[in-house]
């Protein structure tokens, strides 16, 4: 019994060191997929919308049942950066719990994921040589000097992964942090006494050009390649726009399914935990560069049930860059993008506790006062401000050891007669952690889904009254109202052609004529609680009914009698 239990305490360390080995390969998302399809037939499909360059499918899942163009949608993608496999398992854990469910939540929306639309990059997570790729197969000549992945990357220690190197040099912009040496951050003065490093990922200038690991297998960046904010000419940004097949056929989907409501994207760019506020110079250009006042009030508000539903304190900061999809999703898609990588690491210490470091005890001088030895105090605000530190101390407190490799010397044919130091954190744990910490956010993000839904806005007649002002002619006058939380579309789509406007109309039996009015009336967005009037004069006896729909809220009736 004793040596019985001695190994499972030893299997399941091993198990919390080598838990990122968990996320699926593309086969088996694959094979996910098709196990939902089988098993939920009625509300579940997927199809490919694409073939990456490499050979790939892009895969697209539907969830849903009923009238898919006046059924409310809401889109999930993930995989567009392919550093970020935890992204993609939150997809998969998402759609499972909502089929798992299967309640009137599910029959109100209609759901669509892309579970990986990088997939090239995505199994660089399972390659021979493991390394955080962001392009795709594509041959690219990226440092545009006439030869085809001429410079990659090298496995200079052997170990199959690819980190970093350190070189100390006095021009270098890092320096080690004081509280755990392992750690480097970027210096803007140079400090007095302190070593400096310049850090090259792991590999050797293979085409002699001053530059390291530039131009290896692959590619284009697909979350460079979108068409608002593209960073034209750029290393992995593409020909052009949305040259990649499966950012043109997600775009083209996207543009089609005029009920998709909002766009929600796991990734490592992060709008929900940090909503861009509205600045009035960016909307104020003719390239519009930040959210209207309107839709920044949203931001912020789902921002806050964000924070409230999934419970993530001390989000780190993630800028949406050039070209991304999310901002894509709201810019020139026009409709409300959320973006978050979901996880990651949370600050384990109190704002009061201190914490001892790796090696520096404290040590205090014959009058008393502490030496500059004593730098190993770790407190709550170096967590915050060092992401690497907090990880590395998150990663030891819950018993994770297997995530960096210790800074080892090297001879480097670049830099001869130099110190250099091959190490870091290992490939992809930093932001992906081992599957067991993604269910409890899994719930919280569903929990947060589900209480986005019931915000969504809704269609209502109110006040509708009948008169009869002469014989057989009838007066129909009433509103109708955004009785839910949120607008009926974005501010910015009030002025694309993307989003269709609200449509009102009066349908009548062949007894009855219309003899003021519209049989058919469109209208703007509405803001929450807002409302349009209407008024119709009608001659004839009989039902009329009255509609309001639009694709991304669904359609209100009414049924009426004129007698």
């Amino acid at each position: 019994m004793k040596v019985y239990l001695i190994f499972i305490a030893y299997f399941l360390t091993i198990s919390l060191s080598i838990g990122q080995s968990d996320y699926p390969t593309l086969d088996e998302i694959r094979d996910q997929l098709e196990t939902l399809r089988a098993d939920h037939s009625d509300y579940f499909d997927f199809s490919s919308i694409a073939t990456s360059p490499g050979g790939n499918e892009v895969w697209l899942a539907k969830m849903g049942s009923g009238d898919e163009d006046l059924t409310p949608g809401l889109m999930f993608v993930s995989g567009v950066d392919g550093r970020h496999p935890a992204g993609t398992q939150m997809t998969l854990h998402l759609a499972k719990k909502l089929l798992a469910e299967k309640d009137e939540f599910l029959n109100r929306f209609y759901f669509y994921f892309v579970p990986v639309l990088s997939p090239d990059a995505y199994e660089q997570y399972h390659g021979d040589l493991i390394y955080e790729r962001l392009g795709n197969a594509k041959e690219t000549d990226i440092d545009r000097d006439g030869r085809i992945s001429e410079d990659s990357y090298d496995d200079l220690d052997g170990n199959g992964l690819i980190s970093q190197i350190r070189i100390t040099d006095p021009t270098g912009k890092y320096t080690a942090h004081s509280s755990d040496d392992r750690v480097l951050f970027s210096i803007e003065k140079r400090p007095v006494e302190e070593v400096i490093y310049r850090v090259i990922s792991e590999g050797i200038d293979n085409d002699k050009d001053g530059l390291f690991n530039e131009d290896g297998p692959g590619g284009v960046n697909l979350n460079n390649n979108f068409s608002f904010n593209y960073p034209a000419f750029q290393p992995g940004a593409g020909e052009h726009a949305v040259s990649e097949e499966g950012n043109r056929n997600l775009a083209e989907f996207l543009f089609e399914r005029w009920n998709i409501y909002a766009v929600f994207t796991f990734g490592l760019e992060n709008n929900l935990s940090h909503p861009v506020s509205f600045d009035r110079a960016k909307v104020s250009q003719r390239v519009i560069t930040g959210p209207l006042e309107k839709d920044a009030k949203v931001a912020s508000q789902i921002g806050k049930l964000y924070e409230d539903k999934v419970g993530w304190e001390d989000a780190v900061k993630l800028e949406q860059g050039p070209g991304s999809f999310s901002s894509w999703a709201y810019f020139h898609y026009c409709r409300y993008s959320f973006v978050s990588p979901a996880w990651w690491a949370p600050v384990t210490i109190e704002k009061e506790e201190e914490v001892e470091g790796d090696d520096n005890s404290v040590e205090e001088s014959e009058n008393g006062v502490e030496e500059e030895g004593d730098r190993s105090k770790i407190t709550a605000k170096d967590l915050r401000e060092n992401y690497d530190l907090r990880y590395i101390h998150w990663a030891e407190s819950e018993g994770i050891t297997d995530y960096f490799i210790p800074w080892t010397s090297i001879e480097h044919p670049d830099f001869p007669g130099r110190e250099a130091e091959v190490g870091g954190f290992k490939p992809f744990v930093r932001n992906n952690p081992p599957l067991t910490y993604l269910e409890e956010v899994a719930d919280g993000y569903l929990d947060f889904i589900k209480s986005f839904g019931k915000k969504m806005p809704v269609l209502e007649f109110g006040d509708v009254k009948v008169e009869e002002i002469d014989h057989r002619v009838f007066r129909v006058s009433g509103r109708v109202i955004n009785s839910g939380q949120l607008p009926t579309g974005t501010e910015l789509g009030d002025r694309s052609r993307w989003v269709r406007d609200i449509r009102h109309r009066v349908l009548l039996n062949s007894d009855q004529e219309l003899l003021t009015g519209h049989y058919r009336d469109f209208h703007k967005s509405l803001q929450p609680g807002e409302y349009f009037e209407f008024s119709w004069l009608i001659s004839g006896r009989g039902e009329v009914t009255l509609d309001a729909a639009s694709p991304m809220t669904g359609v209100a009736t009414e049924v009426i009698e004129l007698r």
